[in-house]
């Protein structure tokens, strides 16, 4: 249950409005179309009133203990379902679900101001500022800076000079953006950097000498980046993040990277420069990538795995060096086998 300090709830939404809204019909015609369902939760914190989901079976204890009043399932699951149970049938109960939280919660959907409190300092003749663009109190804007309709700016970020932020863009609290372009419909949260040095040198046994980085940072449209993330701009070419891509907190992405559209990087990973990630790549926590090479289309690399190759696209990935996941868990197995102490592995 949501706490209506912080968050605001939509509804009550109609079961009408909800099976119209997901494009489902009314299973039970003993059931009224104007019964109110009031909020969204997970089966265990339900109460009398709310949806909530069933998809994997490790969570069938939950589900016949719910208070829920509306689940949604796969018709397949509808047996494990108590018998006082509205049940909504999908073959994804969890997108489904999501669709209706986004209606419960559409405010939650693009961060808001979090101060409401707008600049009072006077900004330079030389910013275009779209329509209904929010700068908050504490926020710096350089000179030349382009900013598009309905953008928030949040307290005590810096927008360097020359940068370009498209329109429906969301910037966080104490974030840092230079030597970039950034398209539309973007979230970028708190304590991130953008644009910065990327780490080059040219190294001698008398001295490192620093390599002047030239490029820029190009961010596409619809992409969401996390928290105390670093994306350093190119030396010689641009570091390119491509539409829909979501990147989540702490992570690394090195000059000259080329991140393809709609992929996944979770929390903790690092990309050395010149790394591309084609479309669909999914990054799991705290893997990373050495520098030039090309991860192919719809890869999946596990958490904690290091990719030390080019790689085919399509395959599930994992270890270091890094081999394909079936490869991965045989050499595990082989290893446990081997070792006649598994009482850790246990623990």
């Amino acid at each position: 249950m949501s706490d209506p300090r912080f968050f605001k709830n939509s509804g009550p939404f109609t079961l009408e409005e909800i099976y119209k809204f997901i494009g489902k019909e009314l299973l039970d015609s003993k059931i009224s179309n104007n019964y109110l369902v009031v909020d969204i939760a997970t089966l265990g914190h339900a109460n009398d009133g709310n949806i909530t989901f069933f998809q994997d079976l490790k969570y069938k204890d939950d589900l016949l203990k719910t208070k829920a009043s509306v689940c949604i399932l796969k018709k397949e699951h509808k047996e494990l379902a108590p018998k006082n149970l509205i049940l909504i049938y999908s073959e994804n109960p969890y997108m489904d679900f999501t669709k209706i939280s986004q209606k419960f919660y559409p405010f939650e959907m693009q961060p808001q101001s979090t101060t409401g409190l707008a600049i009072e300092e006077d900004i330079d003749a030389s910013v275009k500022l779209g329509k209904d663009v929010f700068i908050e109190k504490g926020a710096v804007i350089g000179k030349n800076v382009v900013i598009g309709d309905e953008t928030t700016i949040s307290s005590n970020s810096v927008i360097a000079s020359g940068v370009e932020i498209g329109s429906n863009c969301f910037i966080g609290p104490n974030v840092n953006i230079s030597h970039a372009i950034i398209g539309n419909n973007n979230i970028i949260h708190q304590g991130t950097s953008i644009g910065q040095d990327g780490f080059g040198f040219s190294m001698s046994a008398e001295k490192h000498e620093k390599i002047p980085q030239v490029g820029t940072v190009i961010i596409e449209n619809n992409i969401e980046i996390g928290s105390n993330c670093s994306i350093d701009r190119g030396s010689l070419q641009d570091t390119l993040i491509k539409n829909g891509t979501k990147i989540d907190n702490l992570v690394h992405i090195a000059h000259n990277c080329i991140i393809g559209e709609n992929c996944i990087i979770a929390g903790m990973v690092g990309l050395a420069g010149s790394t591309t990630l084609e479309d669909f790549v999914v990054m799991g926590a705290k893997s990373g990538a050495v520098g030039h090479i090309t991860i192919g289309k719809g890869s999946q690399i596990a958490a904690k795995a290091g990719v030390s190759k080019t790689l085919p696209p399509g395959k599930i990935w994992a270890g270091f060096p890094i081999r394909e996941i079936n490869t991965w868990r045989k050499e595990m197995l082989s290893l446990r086998m081997a070792s006649k102490d598994k009482k850790n592995d246990e623990k």
